[in-house]
């Protein structure tokens, strides 16, 4: 065999030849003489060591070397076709993969959200989901084994730039049956001494921080007899009946069948669920920037408190 390679432009050229089995056509389709097209195939069978075409005066056919070719050519030139494109995509930010942390709240409501919205306009991106606490989270994006992370305000600074994403009002879950439901309108100070579910301050400390601060500071001090770490799990001893809860707006998608989820007389711009947008650190490439972005126009017309008209 010769040592000459084989060029993608002579493999383009055989394949039109073998699906016209005429010169002149083929030819007339690549928009070139029939000389140089006839050159290139006897170069590349010349390379290759065998005939690709059994020629006669009046036709051409594909020798059993020749529809082996054919085969394998036709998948070279679309799978290098495929990843010149993927390539071009990439560069220009619609390619790729992106690996997206989230706090386990954020599994509710945004991240089906923002993966939606990201299967629609971004198809070929490839989003990889991983659920992390707030500090693991940080740790990872500095690591760069994260892309972007939506988690909850940190009490450190984490040296990495955030801004807030999301927010949403806190509603009232309730057992089916509890006495509360029969009241018309439920203000904050019926909470008070009521049996109540919490958030851990070890592992909701977000949640927790936030809903326990807003009730304190209004003198406001329910009977809580569990103090949790996930939404799931308060809104699980809800429905079991053992006390109502604070909970974001977004758990109505949870709740089980022996609760009911009420409006309360909450302050929404004082009482508020937050999630925050990190990039991992570095100038960030055009995918992610784009990524960001989309999400950005997805969830930031959430956020509270609202700007005064």
């Amino acid at each position: 065999m010769s040592r000459h390679t084989i060029e993608l432009n002579q493999l383009r050229h055989f394949v039109v030849v073998a699906e016209e089995l005429s010169f002149r056509r083929a030819a007339l389709r690549l928009n070139i003489t029939q000389p140089p097209l006839s050159r290139q195939i006897a170069l590349l069978e010349h390379t290759l060591g065998t005939q690709l075409f059994d020629r006669t005066n009046r036709a051409i056919r594909l020798t059993p070397a020749g529809r082996r070719l054919l085969l394998e050519a036709t998948d070279i030139l679309t799978r290098t076709e495929t990843a010149m494109l993927a390539v071009r995509q990439a560069a220009r930010g619609k390619a790729g993969e992106i690996k997206i942390g989230f706090v386990p709240s954020a599994c509710i409501e945004v991240i089906p959200q923002i993966t939606r919205r990201l299967r629609d306009r971004m198809p070929d991106v490839t989003v990889t989901l991983c659920e992390v606490m707030t500090a693991e989270g940080i740790e990872m994006l500095q690591a760069g084994s994260l892309d972007l992370g939506i988690i909850r305000l940190p009490r450190r600074s984490p040296g990495l730039p955030l801004e807030k994403l999301w927010s949403e009002p806190f509603i009232l879950a309730a057992p089916r049956n509890h006495p509360l439901l029969a009241q018309r309108k439920i203000t904050l100070d019926d909470l008070h001494e009521i049996d109540f579910i919490g958030y851990s301050k070890e592992r909701g400390g977000f949640l927790a921080e936030v809903v326990e601060g807003f009730l304190s500071a209004r003198g406001i001090s329910p009977n809580t007899l569990y103090a949790v770490a996930q939404s799931h799990t308060v809104m699980a001893l809800v429905n079991e009946g053992f006390g109502v809860a604070l909970v974001p707006r977004s758990n109505g998608r949870i709740a089980m069948a022996n609760t009911v989820m009420r409006d309360i007389d909450l302050p929404a711009d004082d009482l508020h669920s937050d999630l925050y947008l990190a990039l991992r650190p570095n100038q960030p490439e055009p995918l992610l920037r784009d990524v960001a972005e989309l999400i950005r126009a997805e969830l930031t017309p959430h956020i509270l408190p609202r700007p005064k008209e």
